[in-house]
């Protein structure tokens, strides 16, 4: 044979994907409830899921009496004290799902059964201490704040978006 009979190679194009395992990408997608926003002016928002802040909120920034008001009662709802349904209008659904459910998993533990008492052992909620706000882009804020109680202290970060012209929190971490 001589070089002449054998076919020319071909470089193939690699894929611009790759799987660390097998259904495991290397690069993950982001969480389906965040969005990307641009950062600059208002009408450039990237639509997302949810819609798109419709007016400038940055004289209704949230307060810290509203982020202390929210915390609370978000970190109730989390701990099984409050019912979900009181924070329907200011706490997307999903996230709202989700501290239900972990509200109703804390009340269900044998732990937190009370005998004879008139208030749970997770009714420890005291003061809202150290809070914390930090503007994103216009129209974002990204909170924390630190719950203390009588044995313990708990912290929570929370996401507000200007969505639909209120506040809305995107994201809830409550530790």
């Amino acid at each position: 044979m001589t070089v002449q009979d054998f076919a020319p190679t071909a470089q193939l194009p690699l894929p611009l994907t790759w799987q660390v395992a097998p259904g495991i990408d290397a690069v993950p997608t982001a969480p389906r409830h965040l969005h990307l926003v641009a950062t600059g002016p208002a009408d450039s928002y990237d639509s997302g899921p949810t819609g798109s802040p419709t007016d400038s909120p940055t004289n209704t920034a949230p307060t810290i009496a509203w982020v202390a008001r929210m915390a609370r009662a978000v970190s109730e709802v989390g701990i099984g004290d409050r019912p979900a349904g009181q924070l329907t209008r200011w706490v997307e659904r999903r996230q709202l799902t989700n501290l239900a459910e972990r509200g109703a998993a804390i009340r269900r533990h044998p732990s937190n059964r009370t005998t004879g008492k008139t208030q749970g052992a997770m009714r420890t909620l005291k003061q809202v201490r150290s809070i914390r706000i930090c503007h994103i882009v216009d129209g974002i804020a990204e909170t924390s704040a630190v719950l203390v109680g009588s044995d313990r202290s708990r912290a929570i970060a929370m996401r507000f978006e200007y969505i639909g012209e209120r506040w809305l929190i995107t994201a809830v971490n409550l530790g």
